[in-house]
């Protein structure tokens, strides 16, 4: 893999993660992680 196909990849990769972090904000499903994880720690 040449280096402009690893920056897609990693832009794809970041895209994705950002909208899911938006989805588990939009549904409050991130409170509920956070509160697992300060329960765990």
């Amino acid at each position: 893999m040449d280096v402009q196909e690893r920056r897609v990849i990693g832009a794809l990769l970041l895209l994705l993660g950002v909208s899911f972090l938006v989805v588990g904000l939009y549904t409050g499903q991130l409170n509920e992680i956070v509160e697992m994880v300060k329960t765990v720690l």
